[in-house]
């Protein structure tokens, strides 16, 4: 007597995604374990003017990519609610004359939005690096690989 079941490639194809799935999430786990030293040490390292830098300091996923495999992000996040300036002051900017294009102009808005003044040209000092990023990365990089390794020691066994 044989059994003929429609539909079991299907199934099995669907199992293999879904361990795939699991695997991934796993392993992003496991790499979220060594975010917290570096992460506390870039809270530590980041510039404290109004606060919002060291609050927008996160840890998360990273995009999937295939050649690296999974990731996860240590570092201030964009947008609103974020710093979206964190790359000029991790890595500075140049100072200088900048000339608005064609017949633009740039607009400086006073405090509170109040009051506008329109120019073609505006004067910047130079800002330097701090590199707080880069520091904390490099202080703390080890702690995170022993943390990771622990993680994954646990599993084995």
């Amino acid at each position: 007597m044989s059994l003929n079941i429609k539909g079991t490639e299907e199934l099995s194809r669907r199992l293999k995604g879904l361990k795939e799935k699991v695997a991934r999430r796993e392993a992003v786990r496991i790499l979220k374990k060594g975010a917290p030293p570096i992460k506390k040490e870039m809270k530590k390292l980041a510039p404290e003017k109004t606060g919002r830098l060291r609050k927008s300091i996160v840890t998360r996923r990273g995009k999937k990519n295939r050649r690296l495999g999974e990731t996860v992000l240590i570092g201030p996040k964009g947008g609103k609610k974020g710093a979206p300036y964190a790359h000029i002051v991790e890595l500075g900017a140049r100072g200088g004359t900048y000339t608005a294009k064609g017949s633009g102009m740039f607009s400086i808005i006073g405090p509170f939005g109040i009051g506008r003044v329109s120019t073609k040209t505006i004067e910047r000092k130079a800002l330097k690096g701090q590199g707080f990023i880069r520091k904390s990365f490099a202080n703390k990089s080890k702690e995170s690989e022993r943390r990771i390794a622990l993680a994954i020691k646990k599993i084995v066994e």
